[in-house]
C-alpha cells in the first residue's frame, strides 16, 4: 500500500575504525558513499534498516544523553542489529575515557555523521555571506564496546500501549490531513489534501496499518501549507528517481514516528521487488539515503508537533 505522491533522497553506509582517538574524518574518503554502502549492504542481506524494531529508548549519546538523529538513528540500528548490541547508548573515543574507562583494544567503531556549517561569498553576490552545510564523520561505540566506564543508570522503562500512543501521534499533528478510511490501498492525494486507506481491521495487524499511515501523513507535510517539500506531488513511475526520492522521505519518517510509538515496522511486508528496487536508487544516487533521512526527520518532527533540528543529523558531538 502506496501513496499517489512520492519522492525521496538516499546515503547510507558506515565502514568501521579501528578503537584510536578520533574526532572526525577528514580524509579523501567520500562519506555519503561510505553511509551508503552501510545500508545497501544491509539490504543485499535482505534487511530493511528503516524497517527493522527500534530500541525503545532509541539511540542515543551515552555522556550527553542526547539522542541520534536523522541517517545516524538508521545507521546505528543498522550496527547493533548486526553485532547484536541491545544497549543503545554511545561515546566517542575521548568520552569512553572522560567517562572513566576505555575501548578495548581492537574494538572498532560506527561512523556517523556530523554536519558543520561554512560561510562563504555568495556566487551571485560576493558582498553577501551564505552558510552551507558540510558533512563530516566521526567515529563512535557502543557501551558494549568499553569497559570501565561510570556512566548514570539507565530508567527503567515504562511500559505502555503502542496503539494507543501511535493514535495519540495522530491526533497531535496539527491541522494534518483529512483521513478517509473507504479505499482498497494507501495513499495521499496532495490536491485535496486527504489521505485514503483501508480500515484497520483490514489489515494483518494494527502495527502494519499505523506503518502504513504513519507514511502516507509523511507524504502530506510535503504540502506547500506544511514543509512544502520539493517534488513531493510529483507523479511518477515505481522506482524512478523522482518516486523514489520522495517514498524514502516517508519511509524514514514513518520509521522516527513508529519509533515514537512503540510500533513495530517489520510487520509490514518486505518483498523481493522492494529491497531490490532501493538498491538500483541507492546505487545511482550516493547522497540520496542522507538527505531523505534528513527531510525524513524533519517531516517526523513536523508531525509530533517538535522543531526541527538543525540540520537533523548528529546526536552529542565529536568530542
Amino acid at each position: 500500500m502506496r501513496s499517489a505522491s512520492r519522492s525521496t533522497s538516499a546515503w547510507a553506509r558506515l565502514a568501521g575504525t579501528t578503537a584510536v582517538p578520533h574526532r572526525e574524518t577528514r580524509g579523501r574518503s567520500d562519506p555519503y558513499q561510505e553511509i551508503t554502502g552501510r545500508i545497501t549492504r544491509a539490504l543485499e542481506r535482505g534487511t530493511v534498516p528503516w524497517r527493522t524494531p527500534w530500541h525503545a529508548r532509541g539511540h542515543r549519546n551515552a555522556r550527553s544523553r542526547r539522542p541520534y538523529r536523522g541517517i545516524n538513528t538508521l545507521v546505528l540500528q543498522t550496527a547493533a542489529l548486526e553485532r547484536g548490541w541491545s544497549d543503545p547508548r554511545w561515546l566517542t573515543y575521548r568520552q569512553a575515557e572522560a567517562c572513566g574507562g576505555h575501548v578495548r583494544r581492537g574494538e572498532h567503531g560506527t561512523r556517523v555523521v556530523l554536519w558543520k556549517w561554512l560561510e562563504k561569498p555568495d556566487p551571485e553576490d560576493p558582498e553577501q555571506m551564505r552558510r552551507f552545510p558540510l558533512i563530516r564523520l566521526y567515529s563512535v561505540f557502543n557501551v558494549a564496546q568499553c569497559e570501565g566506564l561510570r556512566l548514570p543508570r539507565q530508567a527503567e522503562e515504562r511500559c505502555f500501549d503502542p496503539l494507543e500512543r501511535a493514535e495519540a501521534v495522530i491526533a497531535g499533528y496539527r491541522e494534518g490531513p483529512t483521513v478517509h478510511h473507504d479505499s482498497e490501498s494507501a495513499y495521499y492525494v496532495p490536491e485535496r489534501d486527504e489521505v485514503h486507506i483501508p480500515e484497520r481491521a483490514r489489515f494483518t495487524d494494527a502495527h502494519g496499518y499505523y506503518a502504513t499511515l504513519f507514511h502516507e501523513l509523511a507524504h502530506s507535510t510535503g504540502h506547500p501549507k506544511r514543509l512544502g517539500r520539493e517534488g513531493y506531488r510529483t507523479a511518477a513511475r515505481f522506482g524512478s528517481e523522482r518516486y523514489s526520492r520522495e517514498e524514502l522521505v516517508a519511509e524514514f519518517a514513518a520509521a522516527f514516528l513508529g519509533s515514537e510509538a512503540g510500533i513495530d515496522p517489520s510487520r509490514v511486508e518486505q518483498s523481493a521487488a522492494y529491497i531490490a528496487s532501493w538498491l538500483r536508487v541507492l546505487d545511482d544516487d550516493r547522497r540520496l539515503v542522507v538527505v531523505a533521512a534528513a527531510q525524513g526527520q524533519r517531516a517526523s518532527d513536523h508531525i509530533l508537533g517538535r522543531e526541527p533540528g538543525q540540520p537533523a543529523e548528529t546526536g552529542g558531538g565529536a568530542d
